[in-house]
Formats: structure tokens, C-alpha cells, sequence
């Protein structure tokens, strides 16, 4: 994964490398759909709730669909974004390509749509994580406030079945009824 040294705080910083991109894929005549990650999406869809996410370092994305792979490919690293799919054991990496499980940007971009995921797929990445910065955002960040409790639980309730090692006690999935008792949302 690439890191900038660029620190993204608000949507505008983001946004300003997805504008980059556009311009840079119309010029190249390619078109592509895709799916923001991580932190980067966080931020995204806690500002368009009104709550603050903490700042992050670089931009996660999953490709959905795209007319010229390789150029793809090319611009996103000119841009510093980093394609990461297929890391993570779960959610599977089709449910972050789904259209249902997304939403589209409302932004005027000509050759690129961008998506994010629902804020419960994004909780169910740092559920299923053994990162200790996942498992503080979960902790300290309104991530868990924000989402549907009854999908989240369903979510989890269905990724767990998946995991291929659901013994691995680092996982912050066992720290999820405790983490939601302390908030009082269970």
C-alpha cells in the first residue's frame, strides 16, 4: 500500500484526489466505477452525517468495473490511492463491489462514478479486523451509533460463519458486545 505523507482530514481533501482522477481518466478516455474504503470512507460518510472521523493517510479503493484496467491502474498510483481488494478474509470482497451495499457520490465527475459502502459494511471491516486502530475507532469514534443495530448484528451474524479461523481471539469481533454495552446501544 502506497502512503503519502498528505494528511486527508476533511471530504474536500479527499474529494480533490477523486476530481484528479476524473480529469486525468477523461483525458485518457477511460471510464471506471469505484468503491472508497477504510478510513477514507469513514471520513466520507461520517461528514455527510454531521459527526467528525479522525484523519487519515491515504485512500483505499476496490475496482468494480472499468474499460482500461492498466491505465487505471496507472493513474490511481499517479494520485496516490491504493487498490486493496481482496485483503480482507471479510466482508467477502464481492459484498464491497455490490451495488446494493453502496451508494453513489452525488458529484459531478465525467468518466469515474465513486461509491461507499453502507457505514455497517464499513463497521463489519473493523469488526472482522485485528488492527488495533480498528478496534479504537470502534471504541472511540460513533461508527457503531450510526449503524442499524439489527443489520449490523445480522451482518456480523453472517460474516462469522466465513471466518476461517473463528478461534482467533485478536479478532475485534469479541469485543463487540462489550464495546456496544459500554455505549448503551445493547
Amino acid at each position: 500500500m502506497g502512503y503519502s505523507s498528505e494528511e486527508m482530514g476533511t471530504r474536500d481533501a479527499i474529494l480533490d484526489k477523486f476530481y484528479t482522477l476524473d480529469y486525468l481518466c477523461c483525458k485518457q478516455g477511460i471510464v471506471a466505477e469505484i468503491v472508497v474504503l477504510g478510513g477514507a470512507a469513514l471520513l466520507l460518510l461520517m461528514e455527510q452525517m454531521g459527526e467528525q472521523f479522525r484523519p487519515t493517510r491515504d485512500i483505499d479503493v476496490n475496482l468494480i468495473s472499468t474499460n482500461n484496467m492498466q491505465a487505471l491502474l496507472r493513474q490511481l498510483e499517479k494520485i496516490n490511492v491504493d487498490v486493496v481488494g481482496g485483503i480482507m478474509e471479510v466482508p467477502p470482497s464481492e459484498d464491497l463491489r455490490n451495488k446494493e451495499s453502496l451508494f453513489e457520490l452525488d458529484l459531478d465527475f465525467s468518466a469515474i462514478r465513486v461509491y461507499v459502502p453502507t457505514i455497517e459494511l464499513l463497521a463489519c471491516c473493523k469488526i472482522f479486523s485485528t488492527r488495533e486502530k480498528d478496534l479504537i475507532d470502534l471504541k472511540e469514534t460513533p461508527i457503531l451509533e450510526k449503524c442499524d443495530t439489527e443489520k449490523l448484528l445480522e451482518m456480523v451474524a453472517e460474516y462469522r460463519e466465513y471466518l476461517l479461523n473463528p478461534s482467533n481471539r485478536d479478532l475485534n469481533l469479541y469485543e463487540l458486545d462489550n464495546i456496544l454495552k459500554e455505549k448503551g446501544i445493547l
